[in-house]
């Protein structure tokens, strides 16, 4: 049965008239706005600009991954040669001097954010050197997070011996789904085993805060799966879930066309089981 909303249609009506592919809005400004008009006047600009006498956020992007996931919309790539990886460190460190140079101040830091791609991409070396770099560069003494956006099956002891060296506090793990079907149909392999794993290993290094990320809305997806997913992750007590709803965009993400568009569910059904996870949670 599909209710009335305050404006007089029904729920049915609402998602048929907004039932729309578009990207998510996850980031400001948006990479919409990142046109050749803006160049390093307008960048040097905003950093002068900066109120840089309150501790700031950094954010490190990792663009690597070991697969790549048909579903995704991030800014990555599939690679496995570790020197190609290890360089891109030094990019971000001369990044960050040319950052430095356009403040000529000390920056204070509230809070890390390694972000992908797969971060965890980096070799353990690799990361405690990066971090390394930071800590040198900039004030990390207010520095009360360090958080990175993990993709378990890549994930190692020695990895997160490395992370729990460098204060990793919060951790973002990608499960999607635990559906073999699902997971195949979106070339995204995810064993809860390799999960229930992470979570403990991460806890015993000191991460205090976990979170899952879940999907919804993705090829052969039916509510059951979703939630059978949720119900197999919450018996590891994350700290939080983030469940997202799958954006097919294959004109803007071409590898998005290698899911079939017979296989998505409509959008009755996506809204289905969004309603089906809040309710479970």
């Amino acid at each position: 049965m599909f209710p009335s909303s305050p404006s007089g249609l029904t729920t049915r009506e609402l998602i048929t008239r907004y039932d729309a592919n578009a990207p998510r809005y996850t980031s400001y400004p948006t990479a919409a706005q990142f046109t050749p008009a803006v160049g390093h006047a307008e960048w040097g600009g905003w950093l002068a600009a900066a109120p840089l006498d309150q501790a700031v956020s950094l954010y490190l992007h990792i663009p690597f991954c070991k697969r790549l996931c048909w579903y995704c919309g991030c800014n990555t790539r599939a690679m496995n040669r570790e020197s190609v990886i290890s360089s891109y460190v030094d990019l971000l460190l001369a990044e960050a001097d040319l950052v430095l140079a356009q403040v000529a101040r000390p920056v204070r830091v509230g809070s890390i954010h390694f972000g992908g791609g797969t971060p965890n991409m980096l070799s353990p070396a690799d990361l405690e050197r990066l971090f390394a770099g930071l800590a040198a560069r900039f004030d990390l003494g207010d520095c009360f997070e360090i958080a990175a956006e993990l993709d378990p099956e890549v994930l190692t002891p020695e990895w997160i011996e490395a992370a729990g060296r460098i204060g990793l506090s919060r951790a973002s793990l990608g499960v999607q789904d635990l559906s073999p079907a699902v997971q195949a149909a979106v070339n995204r392999p995810e064993r809860f085993e390799t999960i229930e794993w992470a979570v403990a290993a991460l806890r015993e290094q000191g991460v205090t805060s976990i979170n899952l990320d879940l999907m919804y809305g993705l090829p052969l997806q039916a509510i059951e799966n979703v939630v059978t997913t949720l119900g197999q992750v919450t018996t590891r007590r994350p700290d939080r879930i983030a469940l997202f709803g799958y954006a097919h965009v294959p004109w803007m993400k071409p590898h998005q066309k290698l899911i079939r568009d017979a296989d998505l569910p409509d959008a009755e059904a996506r809204f289905a089981q969004s309603r089906a996870a809040a309710r479970y949670l």
